[in-house]
């Protein structure tokens, strides 16, 4: 039963929760007001006896029952999150305690010690399986899963304990295998349309202390046992027929490899307008040239005196195809959020023209990580066709668009060199 928030992943800086979902009166999706306060000391129930103000909202306008705060320092006794239906209310103080969804274990969420995160496995990889034989091997209406992960490399291995989830709001994990002694399996005859993670942890001699009850709050068991991965990136979401097919007709002009990196942001859409409404990945994506990712932030000095320069490049370059679109490149761009918090985002993507991916999904993260950020603002150039990177960081380089329609023109130079070598 999912009756409460769940922790789902958890790191030395970060924790990511679920909740169930709250159905609402109105026809339009719930948004949810999430938010969560370190715990006072072990003695701390979390219940709270009306000081609202104790807690700090991470936002009042998520629509999935899956969030992620980053930047968890200083609390060793964890951290406390609650969950209602959003409100016109910003502060969220008008709600009574007793309104709130919480924490379904009745104990505080933990992150890890720097020294428990530095012994974690790497995330395993997971993809669906569409072989004959998988097909043939499961029951009608379901799907196999393929996870795979590294060797872990220490004397005393005796195997892997791997556990997966629903992607539902509220599921938490169940353990598939106690042990496995290879690196891959196959997990079959899954059938959630939401889809699955997995994660994985080393299984060693003499371990000692550990308890699964005590995943409920870490993602550690506790004694000697070394802590799970990161969660899997989720795999099997499969929508009705209608909006599958819509959505294959649609992206038939799509870089493939360019859906690939947005995969999983919520509905398969990104913010426009300033986050004033929506367009989805195959309409957004359709015959651009370029695709730019920038990464950036409104508490950085540099982002927003970078920010104005590329706001005009922008218009420029669509200024330009406008005027001549059979010789002019097609240009997007796509903001990733350093921000620390939801009005922080909502703010400073109000003043942008082009898209971004919502501030609450993974994809953010994820995207961020894959183009190496380590500082911003960042600015990596993609060829819109075939995904592939043109410019690791623009930033500091002139943006000029006949600067880029040459990197097209040499990519182009490049893959037929490549065709005729074949």
């Amino acid at each position: 039963m999912n009756e409460g928030i769940r922790l789902v992943d958890a790191d030395d800086s970060s924790i990511t929760v679920t909740w169930p979902a709250i159905t609402s009166s109105s026809s339009s999706p719930t948004r949810y007001s999430l938010q969560y306060r370190p715990s006072t000391s072990p003695n701390d129930n979390g219940i709270d006896s009306g000081g609202s103000l104790l807690y700090t909202s991470l936002s009042t306008d998520l629509v999935s029952t899956t969030a992620k705060k980053n930047n968890l320092t200083g609390a060793g006794h964890g951290f406390w999150f609650r969950v209602s239906a959003a409100t016109k209310s910003k502060t969220r103080v008008d709600k009574n305690a007793t309104e709130y969804v919480e924490h379904a274990c009745r104990k505080p969420f933990l992150v890890l010690s720097m020294m428990e995160e530095s012994k974690r496995m790497p995330t395993p990889v997971v993809r669906i399986d569409s072989s004959a034989a998988a097909a043939a091997s499961s029951q009608p209406n379901t799907y196999v899963a393929h996870v795979s992960w590294t060797q872990y490399e220490d004397p005393l291995l005796v195997g892997y304990k791997l556990q997966m989830r629903e992607n539902e709001g509220g599921c938490k994990w169940r353990t598939v295998a106690q042990c496995l002694t290879g690196t891959e399996v196959r997990k079959k005859n899954l059938t959630s349309k939401h889809g699955y993670m997995f994660r994985v942890r080393p299984v060693c001699q003499g371990e000692s202390g550990g308890y699964e009850q005590n995943l409920d709050v870490s993602v550690s068991e506790g004694g000697n046992t070394i802590p799970y991965s990161k969660a899997s990136d989720v795999v099997g979401v499969r929508r009705s027929g209608s909006a599958s097919a819509s959505s294959q007709s649609g992206s038939s002009a799509v870089c493939t490899e360019l859906l690939k990196l947005f995969k999983g942001v919520p509905n398969d859409k990104l913010l426009a307008k300033g986050g004033m409404s929506t367009i989805s990945l195959s309409r957004a994506f359709a015959g651009v040239d370029l695709v730019f990712l920038y990464a950036s932030a409104h508490w950085c000095g540099p982002c927003r005196k970078y920010t104005p320069q590329l706001i005009k490049f922008y218009n420029d370059a669509r200024h330009a195809y406008s005027r001549d679109p059979k010789n002019a490149k097609t240009v997007e761009i796509v903001f990733l959020s350093a921000d620390h918090d939801l009005n922080g985002f909502k703010n400073y993507y109000a003043t942008m023209p082009w898209l971004a991916v919502p501030f609450d999904s993974s994809v953010r993260e994820r995207l961020m990580s894959h183009i190496k950020v380590t500082g911003v603002p960042r600015l990596v150039c993609l060829d819109g066709r075939s995904g592939k990177t043109l410019e690791s960081n623009s930033v500091g380089r002139a943006l000029e668009l006949g600067r880029y329609a040459k990197m097209i023109e040499e990519e182009d130079r490049r893959s037929q060199r490549r065709s005729s070598n074949h």
